[in-house]
């Protein structure tokens, strides 16, 4: 059989050659995508280890947008609206298959973003099922935006959207390698709505976005 020598706990994944050995970022994941750079380094598809447990990224982003009412300008009422940004992540360890789910909900819009990765070193390549599930729903009095989508995608080239509801699952083959290969699925749902006609009361209606991740070990 042959020997790999083992890297991590840490790898980071930036341009050029990944660093091998690697520390846990401090913080351990900022929240937003773009800086995620350090990933957890496993054996294949081992999860038994208590030696060298297997472990991921769980990231989640979420912008909610509210209407709030209306103010005069000039050129005569117009609407006012805000949003919040939640970010959070962190690494967590599997023992088996797992999964993440996160939803948000407010009368104006909402994005919600999961996203699951780890880096992994195998002799031989290995399959993983990922089950992705996004809903988008408005309350029935509610126009829902042109613009609004879900989307799944990963680092293997994979792009696929639909609306209001995604929800399938694809086998995936992780090749063998020697140095840490990082892989990363994530699902988006986007929904708006339209203002109320009476756009200084704030709209009475409602929109939600619901986004799930499974990752199960193919034997």
């Amino acid at each position: 059989m042959d020997a790999i020598l083992r890297a991590g706990p840490f790898t980071r994944q930036s341009e050029g050659p990944p660093a091998l050995f690697f520390n846990e970022q401090d913080p351990l994941i900022v929240g937003d995508f773009g800086s995620v750079d350090v990933y957890p380094v496993n054996c294949a598809n081992t999860t038994s280890s208590s030696a060298w447990p297997w472990k991921y990224n769980d990231v989640f982003s979420k912008i909610s947008t509210t209407h709030t009412g209306c103010e005069s300008t000039p050129g005569g009422e117009i609407p006012i609206e805000s949003s919040v940004i939640s970010k959070s992540g962190s690494v967590k360890t599997a023992t088996g298959d797992f999964f993440a789910s996160n939803s948000a909900t407010s009368n104006r819009g909402v994005s919600v973003i999961t996203s699951l990765s780890f880096a992994y070193q195998a002799t031989k390549s290995f399959d993983i099922r990922i089950t992705y599930n996004g809903l988008a729903e408005a309350s029935d009095d509610q126009t829902i935006l042109s613009s609004s989508n879900i989307l799944f995608f990963d680092t293997q080239g994979r792009t696929i959207d639909g609306f209001p509801r995604l929800n399938d699952s694809v086998t995936i083959t992780l090749p063998a390698s020697y140095i840490p290969r990082v892989y990363s699925s994530t699902l988006q749902v986007d929904v708006g709505v339209e203002f109320p006609d009476d756009i200084c009361t704030p709209n009475p209606g409602s929109v939600e976005a619901t986004s799930s991740l499974s990752f199960e070990f193919v034997e």
